[in-house]
């Protein structure tokens, strides 16, 4: 019986997702296609836990943000606490992470892909952005269909004692 009503539940939510407005995933799409990596910050998550966040952009506009394992494979949403721990002595670790994101940055985006669906909220759309079939990141778009931002993502990159670039970005 229990089984029914998560089958219930998902495929409910499944049909909300859907929607009929092709315009929104073809914003989202085109979008997507412009997202480049614009920097990333080392988020703390316990007292010798640290989270690679990785914000993504387009024109110096952040509008997505995931997390990244220590070899930058995307981390599925929600599943951020298994994600490996990246720094276990900030100040020894923070040199190597530096050139490990300044090597592999670029190649962040590459297996990320953008899902067949969207969900409609208050203030707008959500499109997902998926890493081997899991949402690792979410792109918001207001009701004008133009992508909004979070301004905590900037602010979290000025905290963090790692970050990359080391010079603070240029963000609209």
């Amino acid at each position: 019986m229990r089984c029914w009503a998560v089958m219930l539940v998902v495929a409910g939510a499944a049909g909300l997702a859907q929607s009929s407005d092709p315009a929104v995933l073809d914003r989202c799409q085109a979008i997507f296609q412009t997202l480049r990596p614009q920097f990333a910050y080392a988020e703390r998550a316990a007292p010798q836990r640290f989270l690679v966040r990785v914000v993504l952009g387009s024109d110096d506009f952040p509008v997505s943000r995931i997390t990244v394992n220590i070899d930058l494979t995307p981390v599925p949403l929600g599943l951020e606490e298994i994600a490996v721990v990246v720094l276990e002595r900030p100040v020894q670790d923070a040199v190597r992470l530096r050139n490990q994101l300044a090597r592999r940055f670029a190649n962040v985006l590459q297996n990320i892909n953008l899902g067949n669906w969207y969900v409609v909220e208050p203030r707008g759309y959500r499109c997902f952005l998926t890493f081997q079939g899991r949402v690792v990141g979410v792109l918001v778009l207001g009701r004008n269909l133009e992508p909004l931002s979070d301004p905590r993502w900037l602010a979290a990159y000025q905290r963090s004692p790692v970050r990359f670039p080391a010079e603070e970005p240029t963000v609209r």
